[in-house]
């Protein structure tokens, strides 16, 4: 008899499952967002110098690349020259501070021009558009990204669960409500970092599902056996902010 022990390194993610993660994410921020008093909105978050309401922007600005590429021709090169899903989180020139700085800006005039109300409608219009053009589209569909990297719709698309999952937990933070985070958003979140699922880690520990996604982006401080166990050694990550660097805005 052969034993043979392997690790899953990293996840290839279906076109369902990741439509399916975005469709719950999205509905799952709108209806929390829509309990919170408006006065709530102006707090601060860790993605500073965001407030709550211009971190939301940066959110609904985030998760409608989907529908601005889509309007786009796809890209012609073949599938040795797509980037997947981690290599979209790159360090290169899409983190340089101007590009971080005309983020913080963008969110910031989409906040100013908007009440709470009506970013909070946007968020579920713009959310809604999305899941509508990605269910159309055909499943091996590519796209190029406005930083230029040719993708699967598929594996652009599990970015913007990042996107909604990872700020989501960041939005309720600065509130100061319970994450609305679901499952299909954490655990595609957690794969994507980590290679394969932390749930024996998580129940070790006594972490909600909200807590290891923190802690797998860096959002949190972590004991060295704790930050060895959530980024295993040989793993390929994804370069977000707060693992790699010390700003957490700019994760789009």
């Amino acid at each position: 008899m052969v034993a043979e022990r392997f690790r899953v390194v990293q996840r290839i993610w279906r076109a369902d499952e990741v439509a399916a993660a975005y469709a719950a994410e999205s509905r799952a921020m709108v209806d929390a967002l829509r309990t919170v008093p408006a006065t709530h909105f102006d707090r601060p978050t860790r993605c500073a110098p965001w407030t709550v309401k211009e971190l939301l922007g940066h959110t609904v600005i985030a998760s409608f690349r989907t529908v601005e590429m889509l309007a786009c021709d796809g890209p012609t090169a073949g599938p040795g020259g797509l980037v997947d899903a981690i290599g979209y989180y790159v360090a290169d020139a899409r983190f340089r501070p101007d590009v971080d700085g005309a983020r913080v800006v963008d969110a910031q005039r989409w906040a100013a021009a908007r009440t709470v109300d009506g970013a909070v409608d946007e968020l579920a219009a713009r959310t809604a558009s999305a899941t509508a053009h990605v269910a159309a589209a055909p499943m091996d569909r590519l796209v190029v990204t406005r930083h230029g990297d040719p993708m699967t719709l598929t594996d652009f698309q599990a970015t913007r669960v990042v996107e909604l999952a990872v700020h989501g937990v960041d939005l309720a933070d600065g509130l100061g409500v319970n994450p609305w985070l679901t499952d299909a958003a954490a655990d595609l979140v957690v794969a994507l970092a980590a290679g394969t699922t932390l749930a024996p880690v998580r129940a070790a520990r006594g972490w909600d599902r909200a807590h290891l996604l923190r802690a797998v982006t860096g959002r949190v401080g972590l004991a060295p056996a704790d930050s060895s166990a959530v980024r295993p050694a040989g793993v390929r990550a994804p370069y977000f902010g707060g693992t790699h660097r010390s700003s957490t805005v700019g994760e789009e």
